[in-house]
């Protein structure tokens, strides 16, 4: 049976997973199964440590597959609050390591991390109003708009920021675990009254924050 490890990072994201399928907890995760499929759900907490850390135990528990999943920023005009990104690719944007690695790049990782584009495949299949592109992840909640200029410059193809996408993936990587980051546009960076949009998402979009991540698993 293929086995599913969620990572998400806040209480909520949490708990609108945890309302998807009949979850036990044992220590510090929960367990079902759905979809023919064993699912483990962990909360990890926010940054880059917590996920890489929470990553790392799902694949000690034998996760086949790794899902990181929760809200995100949009950083591309196209977006609005509920889009949902699955990104083909993650990388960092507040990582630089010296020359002759380029900006972004942890010295002997490769610049982005890819996810496999069977998976993707499946579930823009199933899902073709997900936004499939770059998500790029550093340790910062991002309002300012200067910042979202440079990010955007380096890195002109992103659509979404978070907190701990490449993370996840990196540690995937060292593990040799497929992974995939999908995130729920909770507000568009440098947008009037950004931070309002992120304040009343979960009063306004529970449900698809939910629903997305069933989706992907069923396509699985």
């Amino acid at each position: 049976m293929t086995r599913v490890a969620i990572i998400t990072a806040m209480q909520s994201e949490f708990d609108a997973v945890s309302s998807l399928y009949n979850f036990k907890n044992e220590k510090s995760v929960a367990k079902a199964q759905a979809h023919g499929k064993e699912i483990i759900l962990i909360k990890s907490g926010l940054g880059k440590v917590n996920a890489a850390l929470a990553t790392n135990e799902a694949c000690k528990l034998g996760a086949n597959i790794v899902i990181n999943t929760g809200l995100a920023g949009g950083i591309d005009n196209s977006l609005e609050q509920g889009d949902i990104v699955l990104a083909n690719k993650v990388c960092y944007h507040d990582v630089w390591c010296g020359e002759p690695n380029a900006k972004g790049q942890v010295q002997d990782f490769p610049l982005y991390f890819v996810s496999l584009s069977e998976t993707i495949q499946k579930i823009s299949q199933a899902a073709p109003h997900f936004k499939c592109g770059l998500t790029v992840t550093g340790d910062q909640f991002l309002t300012d708009v200067t910042r979202l200029k440079e990010i955007k410059q380096l890195f002109p193809q992103a659509l979404a920021v978070d907190m701990e996408s490449a993370a996840v993936s990196q540690t995937c990587y060292l593990n040799k675990v497929p992974f995939i980051s999908l995130r729920i546009i909770s507000d568009v960076v440098g947008k009037e009254k950004q931070l309002e949009q992120y304040n009343s998402f979960w009063e306004k979009m529970p449900h698809q924050a939910s629903q997305m991540l069933d989706t992907a698993i069923t396509a699985l």
